[in-house]
């Protein structure tokens, strides 16, 4: 079980896993927006739960050269795939029916399925591979910050480094993605609001050093965050284009976070501010998301994932 880390070691965490999220979004979306990009990787986990909820299954097909065969995967229905991202059922239903178009996804009569032709494509594999990378990259940002301290001991062997295990790896950071949709709508909004929120904040932060916390012993006042001063302003068209959502939706949706409070527009764009962070909801975002990247990078570590990192880790310190 995860102890909770000082104040400003969280903050960087959050500020870290979000830009993190943001990217294995933009990542899944194969060029298509970022609800695109959720809606795949809801089907896709879908299809592979069984796989992802035993461990003989995660480690068999774990590498790039070991897809897991159609017939292993389980349809999902397009409502259920809407539940899960908690938006509209006839969202949900436009959006995959243009994916069947395009081939990214194919209806089935008990529902959709992503099949294993697609996800043995170069660009899939260069896609999977940076997803690998991202979720190493998080890993040694949070150690680094004194993080995962107590993750468990893995219960079996590690993995060739020269054949990683880049899909077991894509899909419990999937996971980790799907299981932010519930406290974005439960603490920030709608989805689509939520996913704006948050790349405002990375916008407004990502510049920020990883020893940039605020302060370790404060409370969640706005004090103890943060100076706003070094936050940086973005304007509407930037988080347009730097989510593949349409501008008039990214002002009609800015427009309802100004009013409901959840951040503020300056002359130079839109800032999420300390003020606004020391919220009662956005705190408990925090912390359940410091509950959520325990439990990836825990599960990660129980399969044997995290030790061959450490290894390279203690090789390349070694090698210097």
């Amino acid at each position: 079980m995860a102890r909770e880390a000082p104040h400003d070691a969280l903050r960087v965490a959050t500020r870290l896993s979000i830009g993190f999220a943001l990217d294995l979004v933009k990542l899944g979306g194969f060029g298509r927006d970022v609800i695109d990009g959720l809606l795949l990787a809801a089907i896709s986990q879908a299809n592979v739960a069984q796989i992802t909820r035993d461990p003989e299954l995660q480690r068999l097909y774990a590498r790039l050269d070991q897809p897991p065969p159609d017939e292993l995967r389980r349809p999902v229905s397009i409502n259920a795939v809407a539940n899960s991202l908690r938006i509209p059922f006839e969202t949900a239903r436009r959006r995959v029916a243009a994916l069947i178009e395009i081939g990214a996804v194919q209806s089935v009569p008990r529902g959709v399925i992503i099949p294993t032709a697609p996800l043995t494509s170069p660009a899939y594999k260069a896609v999977a591979e940076a997803y690998y990378q991202l979720v190493r990259n998080l890993y040694v940002r949070l150690r680094g910050i004194g993080l995962l301290d107590e993750l468990p001991k893995p219960r079996v062997g590690g993995f060739d480094p020269a054949n990683p295990p880049v899909r077991l790896v894509l899909r419990l950071s999937s996971n980790y993605i799907l299981r932010l949709a519930e406290p974005i709508s439960l603490h920030i909004g709608d989805l689509v609001s939520g996913l704006i929120l948050l790349e405002m904040f990375q916008a407004n932060t990502e510049h920020l050093p990883d020893t940039e916390g605020g302060r370790a012993d404060g409370d969640w006042s706005p004090d103890s965050f943060v100076d706003d001063a070094h936050r940086r302003p973005v304007r509407a068209a930037a988080l347009s284009e730097r989510l593949g959502i349409p501008p008039e939706t990214t002002r009609r949706r800015l427009a309802r976070l100004l009013k409901d409070g959840r951040c503020e527009r300056i002359e130079d764009g839109y800032v999420v501010t300390s003020r606004v962070l020391a919220k009662e909801l956005l705190v408990k975002f925090v912390l359940d998301n410091q509950s959520q990247l325990y439990r990836l990078y825990a599960a990660l570590a129980d399969l044997g994932v995290v030790a061959e990192w450490e290894h390279e880790i203690q090789s390349l310190q070694g090698a210097a």
